[in-house]
């Protein structure tokens, strides 16, 4: 049996190894359009700031060895009647399965100048050595426009090889999709501390260009920066445009079923792309972040190989180290109506600040800035879906203390604990 797959990321990656646990005779193929082999994306900014080495981009996969991995092979289009793909190349392929790993795209400002050479996303490696091949030419006065976790890691980068950065934010804070206003400012500060400049407030406009290059970024209000170097920031679109053309609405992501299974026959969709059911939220959503994108590739993998297991659903996760701040956020971190629940405390001389957002009594968001070590315990609480009462700590104390708790793997109760009854650790 042909197994196709489209990317080679996170998702993709996953979803070749669960595939060949299962069904070792397979033939599976997978298509990336980079010319890079699969690598992790995450350590981009660490590479570009000169804090990882070279060896540690390679994206360790068994599979690698038992799949036909093609580079620079751009899938154009799916027909789903043959079960066949139309590759840019000109070439066509046939696939009993299918997985969409398409990921995602940075996200365009839609301003004039957006084309210039030394504008740039920060998602790829050919983006990464595009920043380090600017600073190593010359290039030292940085904008970063956009404050999400990809515009901080551009950045504390830039800024770590002794760029001269100012981050320019369109909402009131860094990370305004993540976190709330009071967890942001802790966020602006740790950036600052860093030498870098954050501009909250600021929507670009245009990008301003001398001798075919970009000199200056305007914004909505007149004001205007100059610069050698532009990183554009603002988040990512899910890779959808295999069907555009396809009869079903993919603006926000390719739809799932509980298998992964989109309504295409014997087609899966995992990672970046997926609209799959949010545990916090309770509907599909689109969370892109790297765990959720092996975890939702592995399973769609082994369903491809039949396997028929349901996802139990993601949940949106940021985790973030800014100078000395640590910030984990998950699941929904403000109330979108009054039928939430927040409950926080803010220790800002301290730089410590917990929230926890509930629904019903039921835990469905958290932000932990500072010092961060219970917060594994709350978002594994979110994914199982726990009630605040049910938690054997409370996640507003600055530290818990273990003394007053016992577990029982498995469960969330609280109970007294005597001398004689060491804490064990609470099942994840």
């Amino acid at each position: 049996m042909r197994y196709v797959i489209i990317g080679a990321s996170a998702a993709g990656m996953a979803g070749a190894q669960a595939v060949l646990e299962l069904d070792p005779a397979a033939e599976v193929v997978i298509l990336s359009e980079e010319v890079d082999a699969p690598y992790c994306r995450p350590l981009l900014s660490y590479w570009l700031a000169g804090e990882t080495a070279e060896d540690l981009f390679a994206l360790a996969a068994p599979a690698l060895t038992r799949v036909d991995l093609r580079l620079g092979a751009r899938a154009q289009a799916i027909e789903p009647g043959a079960k066949r793909l139309r590759l840019a190349s000109g070439e066509a392929l046939t696939y009993d399965r299918l997985l969409l790993a398409t990921g995602a795209a940075s996200a365009t400002l839609e301003v004039p100048g957006e084309e210039l050479p030394n504008v740039r996303g920060f998602r790829t490696r050919s983006d990464a050595a595009t920043l380090d091949e600017a600073l190593r030419a010359g290039a030292h006065q940085a904008l970063v426009l956009g404050g999400g976790l990809v515009g901080i890691k551009a950045a504390h980068a830039l800024a770590a090889r002794g760029a001269s950065v100012t981050l320019c934010v369109a909402s009131s804070h860094p990370l305004s999709q993540a976190v709330d206003r009071e967890a942001g400012a802790l966020v602006a500060d740790a950036l600052r501390e860093e030498g870098i400049e954050v501009r909250p407030g600021l929507a670009p406009s245009g990008i301003e260009e001398a001798c075919g290059r970009a000199a200056a970024v305007t914004f909505a209000g007149a004001w205007r920066a100059p610069c050698d170097l532009v990183v554009v920031g603002k988040g990512v679109t899910p890779r959808t445009e295999l069907l555009a053309d396809l009869g079903f609405a993919v603006s926000g992501g390719v739809p799932v079923d509980a298998g992964l299974r989109t309504p295409l026959p014997d087609v899966w969709a995992a990672g970046d792309v997926a609209l799959a059911t949010d545990t916090a939220w309770g509907r599909p959503r689109v969370n892109a972040v790297w765990p959720m994108a092996v975890e939702q590739g592995a399973l769609a993998g082994r369903n491809m190989a039949g396997a028929g297991e349901t996802y139990a659903g993601s949940l949106g996760m940021n985790s973030i180290r800014v100078g000395r701040l640590e910030l984990i956020s998950a699941g929904i971190t403000r109330a979108p109506d009054p039928t939430y629940e927040e409950r926080a405390a803010l220790d800002r001389r301290a730089r410590l600040y917990r929230k926890v957002v509930l629904k019903d009594g039921r835990i469905v968001g958290t932000i932990f800035a500072g010092a961060a070590d219970q917060a594994g315990l709350v978002v594994s609480a979110i994914r199982r879906g726990a009630r605040f009462d049910e938690l054997p700590f409370d996640p507003l104390e600055p530290r818990i203390h273990w003394g007053r708790y016992a577990f029982t793997a498995g469960t969330l109760g609280r109970r007294s604990l005597s001398a004689s009854q060491p804490p064990s650790i609470l099942a994840s």
